[in-house]
Order: C-alpha cells, then sequence, then structure tokens
C-alpha cells in the first residue's frame, strides 16, 4: 500500500538529495522518511481492516447497505426507464414521469453510470478472485 504515499515521498526525497551533502546522513533521513511512509500506509491498511471487520460483524443493514443501496437505484432505473413506458403505452397515459429524467443533469447520469458499474465489476472481480482462492 506505499503507492498511496509514493508520488509524495518522491519529490521530498529529491529534496532530501540536494539538500543534504553528507551521502550517510542523506541516506538515514532517507531510510527513516520511507520507514515512516511504509508505516503510515500499514497503520491506514489497519484501519480500513478494522473497519471491514467491524461493518461485517454489524446487524444485516449494516452488513448490506451497499447492495441494497445498488438494489434501489436499479429499480429506480428499471422503473423510470422500464415499467413507465411500458403503462404508459398500455393505459395510453403521457409519460409525464419520463420528462421529468430529462432534468437530470448528464453529469449526474455519468456519476451513477461509473458508480454502479465499477460497483458491479468491482463486486463480480472480488467473487472471481475469493472463489480462486478456495
Amino acid at each position: 500500500m506505499i503507492g498511496a504515499l509514493t508520488p509524495f515521498l518522491g519529490p521530498v526525497l529529491e529534496i532530501v538529495r540536494r539538500v543534504i551533502p553528507d551521502p550517510a546522513e542523506r541516506a538515514r533521513i532517507e531510510a527513516e522518511l520511507t520507514q515512516a511512509a511504509s508505516d503510515a500506509e500499514a497503520r491506514l491498511a489497519e484501519a480500513q481492516a478494522a473497519i471491514i471487520t467491524t461493518e461485517a460483524r454489524g446487524g444485516p443493514l449494516q452488513r448490506n447497505w451497499r447492495p441494497l443501496f445498488m438494489i434501489v437505484c436499479m429499480g429506480l432505473l428499471v422503473w423510470h426507464a422500464v415499467a413507465v413506458p411500458i403503462l404508459a403505452a398500455i393505459l395510453h397515459v403521457p409519460l409525464d414521469e419520463v420528462v421529468g429524467l430529462k432534468a437530470v443533469p448528464d453529469g449526474l447520469w455519468t456519476l451513477l453510470v461509473v458508480g454502479m458499474g465499477g460497483y458491479i465489476g468491482g463486486r463480480s472481480l472480488e467473487k472471481v478472485f475469493t472463489g480462486r482462492d478456495r
């Protein structure tokens, strides 16, 4: 997980190389900075693991809020994109509800598509890789 701090560590180490002329002192400082970054990443990973563990031990709603949220989003999309046009065609009613969807900004639709696609893709890959470990 040191990858998150690597972009920041490189420029800092470059400044250390330019500012400190003594090679031994420079090596010691670079080692300390690298170790500090590694320790910070380890603490971050431990905190993330603790959050996930706590969430997994919680109640059903706490454990399953992400999939439930995705089900609600998909339900709303299916309702507006499939059910409303079919009902409007059967009942000969104007599509007033669909007009409301046109007021939603394109950026919000993009965010929804990317978010749901990323969630579904991530969960699918997670299932593939965890299935491989068994």
